[in-house]
């Protein structure tokens, strides 16, 4: 069966609407014959009559009733449709994906005046680890990725947002990494998609402990609570450690180490270029924010 086309339901629509083929046609700035062909071709297409004819009056059949009633619908939306952008109104679904550091310490700052400024966008926030927001920002599945970079790639594009820097939490009281074959070095981490977790993997090793127990625990809260029961230690981005109550901090130790590497969080985009929502989100953001100046 072929499709329907709106141009026959628009037609169609008219005609009920003002009672009449001729007024239709002036309705819609078109010749007579060619609103009587399109709904011929439209009760061709149906296989059914949507009017009765007597003496050059066109009357719905219960059939046109029906149909008139679930096309109506169809012609207001496609109205609609057409000022949906208007010039002045950004409308659109925003969708962004972030690592945990940027929705707790950087994201909160920016989403709110964006969205006082562009009411009628939706926007997705979505959160992901790194490598998975590489994947989602390559295939199209979201406009921007706030994580780890510079990427290096031919079809991306990226801008400085924050440094990123890593505590070690340890039981209070531990003053040293266990490293020893009886007594291994048990430690709380994300998943290995988390690149933290790398750059803390590489580190442990770095200082000799080759053998720790990893646990994978993908809650900060529960890692923490882990620590602070004197289980074992873990690195926490200090944009997250800033958001924990004092509490929660209570018996453990962070430092910062030198050596321990942090990173520098990028917001990415597909080239050859961001889309309008996209700048607008980017001009609610400064330059470079230090988000460990609180």
């Amino acid at each position: 069966m072929n499709p329907l086309r709106l141009a026959q339901i628009e037609m169609f629509c008219a005609v009920v609407e003002e009672g009449t083929v001729i007024a239709a046609s002036r309705r819609l700035n078109c010749v007579a014959s060619n609103v009587t062909a399109r709904i011929r071709e439209l009760e061709l297409l149906l296989g059914q009559d949507l009017f009765f004819r007597e003496k050059g009056r066109l009357i719905l059949t219960p059939e046109g009733r029906l149909f008139y009633q679930k096309a109506g619908p169809i012609v207001s939306g496609a109205r609609d449709l057409t000022d949906l952008f208007e010039e002045g109104r950004p409308r659109g679904i925003l969708t962004i994906g972030a690592l945990d550091v940027a929705l707790e310490g950087y994201l909160p700052g920016i989403v709110p005046h964006f969205l006082a400024d562009c009411p009628e966008v939706e926007l997705r926030v979505l959160l992901r680890p790194t490598y998975t927001l590489e994947r989602m920002l390559a295939e199209g599945e979201i406009d921007l990725a706030v994580t780890d970079g510079p990427i290096v790639h031919p079809l991306m594009a990226s801008r400085l947002t924050f440094h990123e820097k890593l505590a070690l939490a340890m039981p209070g009281g531990q003053t040293r990494l266990r490293a020893g074959p009886k007594d291994r070095q048990h430690v709380f981490l994300f998943n290995t998609d988390c690149l933290y977790r790398r750059f803390f993997e590489t580190w442990l090793e770095s200082h000799g402990v080759t053998n720790a127990v990893i646990h994978t625990v993908e809650s900060y809260d529960v890692i923490l609570a882990c620590v602070q029961s004197g289980l074992g230690i873990s690195c926490i981005p200090r944009s997250i450690l800033l958001q924990v109550r004092q509490d929660r901090r209570d018996g453990i130790d962070f430092t910062y180490p030198e050596d321990l590497q942090g990173s520098d969080v990028y917001f990415i985009w597909r080239e050859p270029g961001l889309n309008d929502l996209g700048r607008r989100f980017l001009d609610h953001i400064p330059a470079v924010l230090n988000i460990h100046e609180k």
